[in-house]
């Protein structure tokens, strides 16, 4: 008995078939991948949440600053214009030691992977957590020359929490004692930048909705780097996976400081700007 062969319509119809599936499927794997890249860096903002908190048992229940450095006297932190600093510690360095790990530093699902050089010229510029700027700081993936002044970084600090600087000329160091909702106030997350119509690019400093910029307007917005969300580290020392529900405009710039802006109230996510509560 004769063997037939494959007709031209047939075997069109399994291509046709092998297409589809892969429409469907690999989506699938995409997400799949992606929900590991989230479980990793759930992993690694829970690691960063622990050292805060062993950081802070040992520094007089204060969490490591975030933002600037600033005009306070603490010791070990420098003033805002004060020249190159030295053993000055932003929270990466300040941090890692209790874990001794700086891939915790590291998001899985950053492909642009920004750092922070811990030689800046300016105390501010040493506390600029360039995460993902291209440019701004170089990042591990810059570095050719093995300089070991230059870290990896995704995450950044809530600028509001425990900061020298608190926007409005004024000194902004938070005890943990202070902090009146400890487990809805965010100390870290996932950061981003976006490159603005005038074509600056956003540092890696997380600044809460509401906050006025004034000619600095949008330079922090969110990374949204897991399926439409991000991790949190808490000021409690717990992290935690929330998605975004759209705290910035159409155009990526934040809202006006005189707006009420609740975006977060439905996440239970709060800070601190100007010593006051977002979103009681």
């Amino acid at each position: 008995m004769s063997r037939k062969a494959f007709t031209l319509i047939e075997l069109l119809v399994v291509i046709a078939i092998i297409a589809i599936l892969a429409a469907i499927l690999f989506p699938v794997f995409a997400q799949a991948r992606e929900q590991a890249r989230k479980t990793n860096c759930l992993s690694n903002t829970k690691q960063i949440g622990l050292a805060a908190m062993m950081y802070a048992q040992d520094y007089d229940e204060i969490l490591a600053e975030t933002g600037y450095t600033g005009v306070c006297s603490r010791p070990g932190v420098c003033e805002f214009n004060d020249g190159a600093w030295s053993g000055v510690l932003s929270w990466p360095l300040a941090i890692i030691p209790y874990k001794k790990n700086f891939q915790i530093l590291v998001c899985p699902s950053d492909s642009g992977r920004g750092g922070f050089n811990k030689t800046g010229a300016l105390c501010y510029e040493a506390q600029l957590l360039a995460a993902n700027v291209p440019g701004a700081y170089p990042g591990i993936k810059d570095v050719v020359n093995g300089m070991r002044s230059v870290l990896p970084l995704s995450y950044a600090g809530n600028y509001y929490l425990n900061s020298g600087y608190n926007g409005m000329g004024g000194c902004r160091i938070v005890p943990m004692a202070s902090i009146q909702f400890p487990a809805q106030t965010f100390y870290l997350t996932d950061t981003g930048s976006k490159t603005l119509s005038d074509g600056t690019v956003g540092y890696g400093w997380y600044i809460a909705p509401g906050y006025d910029n004034g000619s600095l307007t949008g330079r922090w917005p969110q990374g949204q780097r897991h399926m439409g969300g991000r991790n949190w580290v808490f000021a409690d020392g717990h992290a935690k996976y929330y998605r975004d529900p759209n705290p910035v405009n159409p155009d990526g710039t934040r809202k006006s400081q005189n707006q009420v802006i609740c975006d977060y109230e439905q996440m239970g996510i709060y800070t601190y700007p100007q010593g006051r509560v977002v979103c009681p």
